[in-house]
């Protein structure tokens, strides 16, 4: 349910591009399920339980390297329906460890009294078990496409009104942050030389906030320079500063502009993410659009 933030979370390591972590973290939450019904149906128990038990192992290998070496305060074990620090993870797996335990030791001692039913079930229903990890490996990839897949699907000609957006260069303000505060520049310009990407956004909207925390991640891991990334954003003071520490965009040019204003220029789809080429319009992209590819150009 919070396939996105879960994707960032594993780009964040900087081991696979975009496209492949898309991938990555699909494939991974398909395993999970495939493992957990086959625990639950008893197929290839014992293989089953041994991969279950190796899986945990190195989880919670991971997440000790994450505790040594990171800050995070959720490891998105799930997603973020429930939130859980790398520690409270660990303890979590170590549990999940002994009940493996404890459950071949109980397993053993019921060999010869299962209930009729339940052997009835596990010998009659096979094809419907696997049926069910048929649908399990594909859940994660049809409820919650890859991007790539998504704009394939769902593609569409992304369009702007370029007349509202070079008219509202000359409204902008900048923002300044000092002591956890905004000073507003009435004085600083928008100068659309050189290449830049601007980004419109709303601060109390969800996706503008996971798409611009995804183009400083992209930024980041590509030692990209976020000089020229300027942020047109409207919204409360609080609001916008929340933005800001949570999409990680410290180091970009903020830019407060009127929520109508911004509208007018994005027809009002939020986020919209635009490279600018010597004030020329070369790219218009959304929230499924960002990926390294948008950052092809000097920046």
């Amino acid at each position: 349910m919070s396939i996105d933030e879960f994707e960032l979370y594993i780009y964040s390591f900087d081991i696979f591009n975009f496209l492949l972590t898309t991938l990555f973290s699909r494939m991974l939450i398909a395993a999970e399920m495939v493992l957990g019904l086959m625990l639950v149906f008893r197929m290839n128990y014992k293989i089953t339980r041994q991969i279950t038990l190796v899986s945990l192992i190195l989880f919670t290998l991971f997440l000790l390297y994450v505790l040594a070496f990171r800050d995070d305060d959720n490891c998105h074990c799930f997603g973020d329906l429930v939130k859980l620090s790398p520690l409270e993870s660990i303890v979590k797996n170590v549990v999940l460890i002994g009940v493996l335990f404890f459950v071949k030791t109980q397993r053993h001692r019921d060999t010869e009294t299962q209930s009729r039913f339940v052997d009835l079930f596990v010998n009659r229903f096979i094809d419907f078990r696997k049926v069910l990890l048929v649908v399990a490996v594909m859940i994660p990839f049809v409820v919650t496409p890859m991007d790539s897949v998504y704009k394939m699907i769902y593609s569409s000609e992304k369009e702007i009104s370029s007349v509202d957006l070079y008219e509202s260069f000359d409204k902008l303000v900048a923002m300044d942050f000092i002591d956890n505060d905004i000073v507003f520049d009435s004085v600083s310009v928008f100068e659309a030389k050189g290449d830049k990407i601007v980004a419109l956004v709303s601060s109390g909207c969800k996706y503008c906030r996971l798409g611009v925390k995804k183009l400083s991640m992209i930024m980041k891991n590509k030692d990209i320079s976020p000089d020229n990334v300027n942020i047109f954003i409207w919204g409360s003071r609080e609001g916008i500063l929340n933005f800001r520490e949570e999409t990680m965009t410290e180091g970009c040019s903020y830019w407060h502009i009127m929520p109508h204003e911004a509208v007018d220029i994005t027809l009002g789809r939020f986020p919209i993410f635009i490279v600018l080429k010597e004030k020329e319009i070369v790219n218009i992209s959304d929230f499924r659009d960002i990926d390294e590819s948008l950052l092809n150009f000097e920046l």
